[in-house]
């Protein structure tokens, strides 16, 4: 019995040597503990300073611009600064994707969609997915006309809600949600949605929550899978489970209706051009049912998530920011004048505007962490081993948020920092949308709506802190940064 004994802590003992003992080489980092690995220092940083990306960005001054964590079971190398990030991003051996349990389980237990999906896969089915895009406005100027009418349709929306309730005061942090998904949601699927629709904001809403709840680098379930069984809850697996489910149910419907009414000759959206291809005699081996399903899940939430998330920010520092609101109005009403409609032509007579959406996007994407990506064989970065398989994740805060890398006063919204004698000038730094192989695909359509809809939104109403109500700058700690609710003074210029 004692032998036994002995034998079974030597083994525990070994097991637990073996599971803290990092890869020769590996980047720097806090120490592993059995199990756990480094996730309570990374805790403690991420509860001190707030968020996981002033956190990492703490450690990264303290080890290294290539940071060598381990979450759980899982290692993670986290890169901060721009010559660490533009290598990285740069790798073709660092351009895989995550295909663990946690990623499978939103794309019915395989790797299906078009974020987290890579190789021969990705690259057949981004080109089917940007070449059909194109035919319904994607990046033309039919796109710029469908931005256009949900930026009216807003206005309209604010206009009537104000007499409707007597009132000028706003909710910022949901006021794009709706609008923003019809952009993108009428190519994929031909349907749009009133801002006050009750089913889709309640998905919305799961939405939002499980964003507020896992983060680029996972959840609590994935990194520990004991707990989706003794706390599901705590653990961010329920909200997980019930938001694909829901989503399912809508994005189900969607097809099926598509299905019934589908005509090759006359397609309507995406939907119907990749039912097309599906019954066409040799789709290719990466087409399904299921793959349509999951670009439309992931097209639903990060093409509305990140761009809505990107305008509230903007709204939030031109109410804080009343001469930057100011000036972006004189030139709205130089340019445009009242009555017009702006359009992307407007947009390069219009540099303090489009400094504005550069801000914007900075002050967003500054406090970024990328989709994760993974070495796809064993490789080096900055120096250190990257075994296969490992993700790797880029801190933007590194690049768009520190003074040395061309951003004075990084935390003040000053569009004129991109302004050089009248003409625009962006530091190599600036990569809200990252770069490299896996840039954002959607940067185009992005860039299209923060424009469009801050010009719309300037040119009609006045933004500005309600009195009693002030923000307290506080964000989501989530999968992107989110502003926590807030209230808006959104007064019209002319009713």
């Amino acid at each position: 019995m004692f032998l036994a004994v002995a034998l079974l802590v030597i083994v525990l003992g070994l097991l637990a040597y073996l599971d803290s003992r990092k890869p020769k080489n590996f980047p720097p980092g806090p120490r592993w503990w059995p199990l756990i690995g480094s996730a309570f220092e990374i805790m403690e940083a991420r509860k001190r300073t707030g968020y996981l990306f002033q956190a990492t960005a703490e450690m990264a001054e303290k080890y290294g611009p290539v940071l060598g964590l381990k979450f759980g079971r899982d290692k993670l190398v986290v890169v901060y600064g721009p010559e660490a990030v533009k290598e990285f991003l740069s790798s073709e051996d660092l351009s895989g994707r995550p295909h663990d349990d946690f990623y499978r389980m939103r794309t019915f237990g395989k790797r299906r969609g078009i974020i987290l999906v890579d190789q021969n896969f990705w690259t057949e089915q981004r080109r089917f997915l940007l070449r059909h895009l194109r035919e319904f406005g994607f990046g033309r100027k039919t796109m710029s006309s469908m931005i256009e009418d949900e930026a009216a349709h807003l206005v309209t929306y604010l206009k009537e809600t104000i007499v409707k309730n007597d009132s000028v005061v706003f909710n910022v942090e949901t006021l794009f949600n709706v609008p923003i998904l019809n952009t993108i949601w009428k190519m994929m699927a031909g349907v749009r949605y009133h801002p006050d629709d009750k089913n889709m904001q309640e998905l919305l809403a799961i939405m939002a929550k499980l964003f507020g709840t896992v983060d680029m680098t996972g959840a609590l379930f994935s990194r520990f899978p004991i707990l989706k069984y003794i706390a599901p809850e705590m653990s961010g697996y329920n909200i997980m489970v019930e938001l694909h489910v829901r989503m399912y149910e809508v994005i189900g419907k969607m097809l099926e209706e598509h299905k019934r009414t589908h005509n090759p000759d006359d397609p309507r959206d995406l939907m119907d051009v990749y039912l097309t291809a599906l019954k066409s005699e040799n789709p290719g081996r990466s087409f399904s049912e299921q793959q349509l399903m999951a670009i439309c899940l992931d097209m639903f939430m990060a093409g509305s998530e990140t761009t809505s998330n990107s305008l509230t920010f903007g709204v939030l520092h031109l109410m804080l920011n009343q001469e930057a609101q100011n000036k972006a109005r004189e030139e709205i009403d130089r340019v445009i004048g009242k009555e017009r409609r702006p359009t992307l032509d407007d947009r390069p007579l219009m540099p303090y505007l489009e400094c504005v959406v550069f801000e914007t996007l900075r002050m967003f994407g500054g406090r970024v962490l990328t989709v994760p990506h993974r070495a796809l064989k064993d490789t080096h970065l900055n120096g250190y081993f990257i075994p296969k398989d490992v993700q790797v994740i880029a801190n933007l805060h590194g690049c768009m948020m520190r003074p040395e890398n061309g951003f004075d006063d990084p935390e003040a919204f000053k569009p004129e920092r991109y302004l050089k004698n009248g003409k625009i000038h962006l530091p190599e730094t600036y990569m809200p949308f990252a770069m490299g192989k896996h840039r954002c695909m959607g940067e185009t359509m992005a860039r299209a709506n923060v424009f469009l809809f801050l010009t719309t939104m300037i040119q009609n109403f006045e933004f500005s802190v309600v009195p009693d109500s002030p923000p307290d700058m506080k964000m989501v700690d989530g999968v992107t940064p989110g502003m926590k609710h807030f209230k808006a003074r959104v007064v019209p210029r002319m009713l």
